[in-house]
C-alpha cells in the first residue's frame, strides 16, 4: 500500500463533461498518474437538485451519497455546509498525524515510468446525478492532488449507503452489512438517519464492544473531532483524531449494529464508512 508522504500539493480543474442537464448525469474523469485528497464541486441550484454522487475506480462505486448527505457528513467533520461548493474529502479529516489523514487518499495509476502495479486503480470518474426538476444545474469539479505513489490502490475508503425499516420501539439490529471482506475489512464509521435511536450497541462475534446512550454519544463526538448533525446518529470510531481507532471484521463470523429505538422509522438511511483495498 502506498505509505509515504505525498509530496508537494496541486490544485487542478477537472474536464468538464460535454453536458450538463436536468435529468442527466455528469461525468468527470480523474486523470492517472494523481494522487486525490480532495474534491471541491461548484455547483448552481440546491443541494436537493444533485440526488447522487458517486466515485467510481476502475468498476467499483467506492462512494455512492446524495449532495445533501456528503454536506452532512461533511459538516460532522467540522467543514462549513456547502453553500455552492461541497466538498469530497478521499483523506481521512481531522486526524492527528499527516500519515493518518492520507493514508486513504485515492491513488489513481502510478507514477511516471513505473511498472504497473497490482490492484493499481486505471480508471476512475465522478458521476453526478441531476434531478429532472433542477432549473439551471451547473457543475465544475476542483481537485486537490499530489502525485500518484507505487503500491496500487492502497487503503480506499468505500462509502456505502442502504436503507432499513424500523416497524417500532424496542432493539433494531442491523445484521446484513457485508464484512470480513477484503473491501470491507475495517469500520471506520455510520450515520444512521434518525434521531430516535436511544441507545446504540456493536456486537461482534456475540461479544459487545460498545454502547452507548444517544447523550453519551453525542457528548464523546463534540469531545473529539466530530460534530453529530440533527436528524443523524452517528458512531465514529476515530471521533478522537486516532486513525488506527477502526473496527476490524477481519476473520469474524457476526457483526451487527444494535439501536434501542423509541420509535418506527419508514425508510432509514444507513451509510457505512469502511477501509480496506479496491476489490473484495
Amino acid at each position: 500500500m502506498p505509505g509515504i508522504l505525498a509530496a508537494e500539493r496541486n490544485e487542478v480543474k477537472l474536464v468538464s463533461p460535454q453536458g450538463i442537464n436536468a435529468g442527466g448525469t455528469a461525468y468527470f474523469k480523474l486523470p492517472t498518474g494523481l494522487r486525490y485528497h480532495m474534491l471541491v464541486i461548484k455547483y448552481a441550484g440546491n443541494l436537493s437538485d444533485y440526488p447522487e454522487l458517486r466515485v467510481v475506480a476502475n468498476t467499483e462505486t467506492i462512494r455512492r451519497v446524495s449532495f445533501t448527505e456528503q454536506d452532512m457528513m461533511n459538516q460532522s467533520d467540522e467543514l462549513p455546509a456547502a453553500g455552492g461548493l461541497l466538498v469530497v474529502p478521499f483523506d481521512s479529516l481531522g486526524m492527528r498525524i499527516r500519515e493518518g489523514q492520507e493514508e486513504t487518499a485515492l491513488n489513481v495509476g502510478r507514477p511516471a515510468g513505473a511498472d504497473p502495479q497490482p490492484d493499481e486503480i486505471t480508471t476512475a470518474e465522478v458521476q453526478i446525478d441531476i434531478g429532472a426538476g433542477a432549473s439551471a444545474p451547473a457543475l465544475e469539479v476542483f481537485a486537490t492532488t499530489s502525485a500518484a505513489l507505487l503500491g496500487g490502490a492502497g487503503l480506499v475508503r468505500h462509502v456505502v449507503k442502504t436503507t432499513r425499516q424500523v416497524g417500532g420501539a424496542g432493539e433494531f439490529d442491523i445484521q446484513d452489512l457485508p464484512f470480513n471482506k477484503p473491501n470491507r475489512a475495517l469500520v471506520r464509521r455510520a450515520f444512521f438517519k434518525t434521531s430516535k435511536a436511544d441507545k446504540i450497541e456493536i456486537y461482534r462475534d456475540n461479544v459487545k464492544i460498545f454502547e452507548r446512550t444517544a447523550t453519551l454519544n453525542a457528548r464523546r463526538l463534540t469531545m473529539g473531532v466530530r460534530t453529530q448533525q440533527s436528524g443523524w446518529t452517528l458512531i465514529d470510531k476515530t471521533e478522537d483524531g486516532y486513525s488506527g481507532s477502526r473496527i476490524s471484521t477481519i476473520g469474524v463470523q457476526d457483526f451487527r449494529f444494535r439501536l434501542n429505538m423509541s420509535g418506527a422509522e419508514a425508510n432509514m438511511p444507513v451509510i457505512t464508512e469502511y477501509l480496506g483495498t479496491l476489490k473484495a
